[in-house]
């Protein structure tokens, strides 16, 4: 018998694979990140297929195969619906997602990291977002990923942005030092070699 991993994750990206079946890759809050299978999830039948739409967050159950993960249920907690409708949000969302992919690459949880990134995502999910909010959005969000990776070090500057908790107030001030925040993601980025 199997065990079942029961977890909440957000769909990060998926591949069709055969006919009928996808591999998701799947940044979850208790596993990290994902490859996993979803069997017939394209037949038009598949109880899936809603569960498991890119970019939207669900409570999936999971279980380890002989070389990967299968998916055996999924319910949607949230499909972001405002922020697919505008093309600025659904393409940062993209953007961020394949950060995670390229950051995250390996099953090691980071609760800061998923819970962070399903905040902004909720923030995105305005009917009403300007273009300037998406932006402090993306640069304060990648800034707190890099950091809690370890890939930022210690910055006077960077102090009030990496505190404990996501905050609308350093949200708000974010593009004042959007030029030195910026030095440091990329500074960052580049060390890294990924």
């Amino acid at each position: 018998m199997h065990h079942i991993f029961h977890t909440h994750g957000f769909i990060l990206g998926s591949v069709g694979h055969g006919e009928a079946n996808k591999t998701l890759v799947i940044y979850t809050r208790e596993l990290g990140l994902v490859r996993a299978r979803a069997q017939g999830i394209r037949l038009a039948k598949s109880k899936l297929r809603f569960g498991l739409q890119d970019f939207s967050y669900a409570k999936i159950d999971l279980v380890r195969g002989k070389e990967i993960w299968r998916v055996t249920s999924a319910t949607t907690i949230d499909s972001f619906p405002y922020a697919r409708a505008n093309k600025n949000t659904i393409l940062l969302i993209a953007q961020i997602s394949k950060l995670i992919e390229r950051l995250c690459n390996g099953e090691e949880a980071n609760n800061r990291i998923f819970d962070e990134i399903i905040q902004a995502f909720y923030l995105l999910d305005n009917p009403e977002i300007k273009k300037e909010t998406c932006e402090s959005i993306e640069i304060y969000l990648v800034l707190r990923i890099v950091h809690n990776l370890g890939y930022v070090g210690e910055s006077e500057l960077l102090t009030k942005y990496l505190g404990d908790e996501f905050s609308q107030d350093h949200l708000n001030s974010v593009l004042t030092e959007k030029t030195n925040i910026l030095g440091h993601i990329n500074k960052a980025l580049r060390e890294s070699q990924l």
